[in-house]
């Protein structure tokens, strides 16, 4: 029974988005590239390594490559689902930056609950494909954010029409 997100703490989260990640681009990681991305020793992470083994998320031989298993891969392929969603979410939806998006996306990802990326999925998911809203709505509130109209009240907006 594969566990919850919840289920593991942020730095192993944080090391099996790593091994994932390097899996995908290169398809093999190694101590060496995962010490550098993470900015550690590579005595940290072969620390880091043996405890991941023990929770059966990576199979690893010594100065060999690190291979996650299933249950690791499992938990990589949700954590790179949240971190797009969340990263989408931040650039398209709210307007932010594309670097400081990737930056909260890597913050966020780790401690959203289950309920409330569901919620954000649903949210976006009514943004692309609301006959009475979607992508119009979407361009308004881009529009309100640019002209400072979102922080005055709605019956004051000049994008409000009468009634």
């Amino acid at each position: 029974m594969q566990k919850s997100i919840s289920h593991y703490d942020t730095t192993t989260q944080e090391y099996v988005e790593i091994i994932y990640n390097l899996q995908l681009e290169n398809r093999v990681a190694r101590v060496k590239d995962i010490s550098q991305q993470r900015g550690v020793t590579p005595s940290t992470v072969s620390s880091a390594i043996q405890n991941l083994k023990k929770q059966d998320l990576v199979n690893h031989q010594k100065f060999g490559y690190v291979d996650l298993t299933d249950e690791g891969l499992k938990l990589g392929e949700s954590l790179a689902r949240r971190h797009k969603l969340v990263c989408f979410f931040l650039e398209k939806v709210l307007g932010v930056d594309n670097q400081v998006a990737e930056n909260d996306a890597c913050l966020i990802e780790h401690v959203i609950t289950t309920e409330t990326f569901d919620r954000l999925l649903d949210f976006i998911e009514f943004m692309e494909n609301c006959p009475r809203g979607g992508p119009f709505w979407l361009e308004q509130f881009k529009q309100c954010q640019r002209t400072g109209a979102g922080r005055i009240p709605c019956e004051k907006c000049p994008h409000v029409s009468p009634k």
